[in-house]
């Protein structure tokens, strides 16, 4: 592990490499996003570009699927999700290497979480924030991603209390091509899994349950030669958990759907009922001895890290009998 330096001027709270693992974003409480790109040669990240992205701590950003180009989301306390895409013709450290696509303003409160949704899916992007209201836009041209549409909201949170913490909220996509649209969406102490019926409208199909604190991190595997679904999440009680996401044909009657008109409020006629996921408590370990910070799967979907209060990073992987067992822990000072 490698440290190096930045040049925030404040609390750094998200970073995000590309597709490919050449290029890494990091966002601030200085309003200022940075994108590095690694040297080959010296194996060191230089500092590519760097801008004022919001009028407020940036807290979330994302980076979307190659095959859209290179285009970066971010979200900020100042309510707003911006869209960049970069000019590969402007000079680098310029300031102007990235420029603004378009601004999604819809939230009424502080926003907390940002994420791109799988290249097969569209062009997409979900945010959600302090009024506890998940929102997916999507690009009306995916070709021409400067205007861009508020798709579906979901009250996730019927009465959110006044006050978060930007590590309250996150969400993540089922990357499947193989499988519905779904999105786990984390609010407080909760998991909410998310998917579309028939008719077009989001349901709860599943809840992780289990965890007895605030979910800081979550995370869903990809599904390369798996005929379920993984999906990690660390939480402020110092445990990660691993849960196997399974379809099923059981039907679920008191599940309500949530038009993707916006409305504030559901009645018996928003009420459909869609196939359940069923949901199974693979892994539970709480080796990073406090609160678990991060997690994320790696492109194959077998090997997962996390990362704690105990400052180091537990990469995890699948026995023969599917239990997880830390197979290595990465400290600044090298290797266990």
């Amino acid at each position: 592990m490698r440290p190096f330096i930045t040049g925030h001027e404040d609390l750094i709270h998200d970073v995000a490499y590309d597709f490919y693992g050449r290029h890494v974003s990091t966002c601030s409480s200085d309003q200022h996003i940075k994108v590095f790109k690694l040297d080959k040669e010296t194996n060191e990240w230089q500092l590519s570009d760097s801008w004022k992205a919001h009028d407020s701590s940036v807290v979330s950003l994302d980076w979307a699927s190659p095959e859209y180009g290179r285009m970066i989301a971010s979200a900020s306390y100042d309510k707003m999700v911006n869209l960049w895409e970069e000019e590969p013709d402007a000079p680098e450290c310029s300031g102007k290497r990235w420029t603004k696509l378009c601004t999604l303003n819809d939230a009424t409160g502080p926003l907390f979480s940002v994420k791109f949704a799988p290249g097969h899916l569209g062009l997409r992007v979900g945010a959600i924030g302090n009024d506890g209201i998940l929102r997916l836009y999507e690009a009306l041209e995916p070709s021409d991603p400067r205007s861009w549409i508020l798709s579906t909201e979901v009250k996730v949170l019927p009465n959110p209390p006044a006050s978060h913490l930007q590590s309250d909220f996150c969400l993540t996509w089922c990357p499947s091509r193989f499988s519905t649209e779904k999105i786990a969406v984390c609010a407080l102490d909760q998991v909410l899994i998310y998917q579309r019926d028939q008719a077009g409208k989001m349901y709860v199909a599943a809840k992780l349950e289990g965890h007895e604190g605030l979910i800081r991190s979550i995370s869903w595997a990809p599904s390369i030669g798996r005929w379920y679904q993984l999906i990690a999440t660390g939480c402020k009680d110092g445990k990660v958990r691993i849960f196997k996401l399974s379809e099923t044909l059981q039907q679920d009657s008191d599940e309500m759907s949530v038009d993707e008109a916006p409305r504030e409020t559901t009645d018996d006629s928003n009420v459909t009922k869609g196939p359940k996921l069923k949901v199974e408590l693979l892994s539970e370990n709480a080796d990073h001895g406090g609160e678990v910070w991060s997690v994320c799967w790696n492109l194959t979907g077998t090997i997962l890290s996390s990362a704690g209060d105990d400052g180091n990073v537990r990469l995890w992987k699948a026995s023969y009998m599917n239990d997880f067992k830390c197979m290595s822990v990465i400290s600044a000072t090298g290797n266990n």
